[in-house]
């Protein structure tokens, strides 16, 4: 894990943070916030408890791309597109887009 953000509006920070440039580092926690602004941990619990299980993980694409943007107009696109080149998986899996997914949907902000 690098980084992720909480329910209750924290970021937590992994091992593999510190491997991070710092502009690299302050795009993923601009990432992290943007989750936080969004209120998207929040909203995939209510998913789940409330039993909206269809299409769950491609909600949870939406918001990665939606983080991803947030932490682009703070000023960090260039951290993010760095970090994203360097440490993003290049395949999809459950709820997170591919990082060429990811780039190109920084390419319209």
């Amino acid at each position: 894990m690098i980084a992720r953000s909480t329910l209750w509006g924290t970021v937590q920070l992994g091992a593999a943070f510190g491997l991070l440039t710092e502009a690299q580092q302050r795009a993923v926690i601009a990432h992290e916030q943007g989750h936080i602004y969004y209120g998207h941990a929040w909203l995939r619990l209510w998913w789940l408890v409330s039993f909206q299980w269809k299409g769950f993980f491609e909600r949870c694409e939406a918001q990665e791309l939606q983080a991803d943007r947030f932490a682009a107009q703070l000023g960090h696109k260039e951290g993010l597109i760095s970090f994203l080149t360097r440490w993003s998986q290049p395949v999809k899996s459950d709820g997170y887009p591919t990082a060429e997914q990811r780039l190109e949907n920084l390419s319209h902000v």
